[in-house]
């Protein structure tokens, strides 16, 4: 009875913490509409227009980071090896490919991304919209083919995850140039909270065995 007895504690703290990361399917799910996956997102996601990034039609080699939300997510926005031109627009600065053959590629940095989307188009060398269409990547095997037109709204690629996400790429096309704006991140509780909550469940475990021991 103690062995089943720890057994139920430790199962319930763990459906806890799966609770408590807002994880409720075993399934990644795709998204084309912002309103969609925003309302499928749990409160405290994180959204960048990247209004505070220097707008300049030189490339920011270092890349762009993003960090916010609750819990907090970290990323960081590049095309590699050239880097990233950040291009304003009303409202909002679009990063874009420096090098139309270059991948543009968002890098989860804080491990605990499960939620990511942002808005897409294709651009001439001088930032006007182009016809067309981008694939993007998702390191969870989900790839969306986003349309992008000369007017109108802007395509849009996201995904909800059953397990962390490392990346999302916008793969290259060559002769025109990527463009990536309003990106919204939403993470779980980071794996060094859940660890140390698994620690103190040890803990509590342990001390309640000792509690329970039979005098001798």
């Amino acid at each position: 009875m103690l062995r089943s007895a720890i057994v139920r504690v430790c199962v319930g703290f763990l459906a806890t913490v799966w609770a408590l990361s807002g994880i409720t399917s075993a399934q990644s799910t795709t998204f084309t509409d912002r309103a969609a996956f925003e309302a499928s997102l749990p409160a405290g996601f994180y959204t960048n227009n990247f209004d505070g990034t220097t707008p300049a039609f030189t490339p920011i080699t270092a890349g762009v980071n993003g960090s916010g939300g609750t819990p907090t997510a970290t990323y960081t926005a590049n095309a590699l090896p050239t880097g990233v031109a950040a291009i304003p627009d009303t409202g909002f600065t679009a990063l874009g490919n420096w090098v139309s053959t270059e991948d543009l590629v968002v890098t989860m940095t804080s491990g605990n991304v499960v939620s990511a989307g942002a808005e897409i188009w294709l651009s001439d060398i001088n930032g006007n919209r182009l016809d067309g269409s981008v694939i993007v990547d998702f390191s969870d095997g989900s790839q969306i083919t986003v349309p992008t037109a000369t007017s109108g709204a802007f395509g849009f690629a996201g995904v909800t995850a059953d397990a962390p996400l490392s990346t999302m790429t916008l793969n290259a096309v060559p002769g025109q140039f990527l463009n990536i704006t309003n990106l919204s991140v939403a993470a779980v509780p980071e794996p060094s909270a859940i660890a140390l909550g698994l620690t103190a469940a040890g803990i509590l475990g342990g001390t309640w065995i000792r509690r329970r021991r039979p005098r001798v």
